[in-house]
């Protein structure tokens, strides 16, 4: 039986000093009742992550970033039209700094190999159910998602020669499958309209010794431009710090979002 241990080494990496990147690329679709679905994005993002085990324990710390891409050019969104409202909105890009967990190592993994291939694929579940961070007595953030409650699911295929999963080393070549199914992010400001979003990506795992370098173009330079702060993973993992979420960060920076128009997306530690 696989579990944590297995986990380590596929989607992490068994040195706890090393630091793992992934990255993705894929649409997103906007899904309304009654409507035809809407393909409203592209997007391109990556994670870069340390992993350690302390008693009986998986303990991951990560910062990751996605960027929305217009459909079209594929190029960085800074502005979005709204399709529904025509209302013209800054894009607040995916910038989640940290995130963590922290997973009992005897957690059974769901895997399925393929003989034919000499493939297995680990799916990785996670639902999501809990008070909304935008929600308020007094209805502040309403016009951007005015749900009491965030409903979510990530929903992670990594797939690697099954020959891999028996060896005792860090796992290099792994795909990735992600689909994620979540609200309407807040800077569409949708307010309590009825629908989702689905996320849905493909990626790989970089190989270890990798640095930003490899990444993306435009994750690259953003990084290097920007958000310097995403070249490495935290040092190692705080319980006394929260996890971020497109829907807290959002919280965070809403004074900045309504006051200044002309702020560039994500925003560095820095400024």
């Amino acid at each position: 039986m696989y579990n944590g241990e297995t986990f380590l080494k596929l989607r992490y990496a068994t040195d706890p000093e090393a630091e793992t990147f992934f990255q993705w690329e894929g649409t997103v679709f906007a899904f309304i009742p009654g409507q035809p679905p809407k393909r409203v994005f592209e997007c391109v993002g990556m994670n870069v992550a340390r992993a350690t085990v302390e008693d009986g324990k998986l303990y991951v710390t990560s910062r990751e970033l996605t960027y929305f891409l217009d459909p079209t050019t594929h190029e960085k969104l800074d502005e979005w039209v709204n399709p529904w409202t025509n209302e013209t909105l800054p894009v607040i890009h995916i910038a989640n700094d940290p995130v963590q967990m922290a997973l009992p190592i005897g957690i059974p993994l769901n895997a399925r190999s393929n003989a034919a291939s000499n493939t297995t694929a680990v799916a990785v579940e996670i639902p999501l159910f809990y008070p909304n961070p935008l929600a308020t007595e007094e209805g502040k953030f309403d016009a951007y998602d005015g749900n009491k409650m965030y409903q979510a699911g990530e929903f992670f295929t990594f797939r690697c020669a099954t020959s891999d999963l028996e060896k005792p080393d860090t796992i290099d070549k792994v795909d990735l499958d992600w689909t994620r199914i979540c609200g309407f992010a807040p800077f569409m400001k949708m307010g309590k309209t009825n629908g989702y979003l689905i996320f849905h990506c493909t990626g790989y795992k970089l190989p270890q010794n990798s640095t930003y370098e490899q990444l993306h173009p435009v994750l690259r330079k953003e990084i290097q431009d920007r958000l310097s702060e995403y070249a490495h993973a935290p040092c190692k993992y705080d319980a006394a710090v929260k996890s971020v979420s497109s829907w807290s960060y959002f919280r965070q920076h809403y004074d900045r979002y309504v006051n200044d128009p002309k702020t560039v997306w994500p925003v560095s530690q820095a400024e």
